[in-house]
C-alpha cells in the first residue's frame, strides 16, 4: 500500500510542477497569518505547553513543510533543465 500512496504522491507532485511555472512554486510562502500560528505552536511546543489538539496541528505543519519542499526540489530541477 505505501508504494501505490507514493506513487500517487509522485504524481500530484508531478502534475502541481507541471501546472505552475517552477518559478511560482519556488517562490510560494505560506502567509503571514499561518506563520505567525506555526510560530506560536513551536513556542507553546518548547515551553512544554502544547495541547494534543495544538500538536497535531504542528504535526501537519510540519507534514505539509516537507511536502512543499520536496515539490519546490522538483521545481528548481525543472528550472535548471529548462535553462
Amino acid at each position: 500500500m505505501t508504494n501505490v500512496k507514493t506513487s500517487f504522491y509522485w504524481e500530484l507532485m508531478d502534475y502541481l510542477a507541471n501546472l505552475a511555472t517552477p518559478e511560482r512554486i519556488l517562490a510560494f510562502k505560506i502567509s503571514e497569518t499561518m506563520q505567525q500560528r506555526l510560530e506560536e505552536l513551536f513556542k507553546k511546543n518548547n515551553e512544554g505547553e502544547i495541547t494534543p489538539d495544538e500538536r497535531q496541528e504542528l504535526d501537519e505543519f510540519v507534514e505539509f513543510d516537507q511536502r512543499v519542499m520536496l515539490l519546490k526540489a522538483r521545481a528548481a530541477v525543472a528550472t535548471k533543465a529548462s535553462q
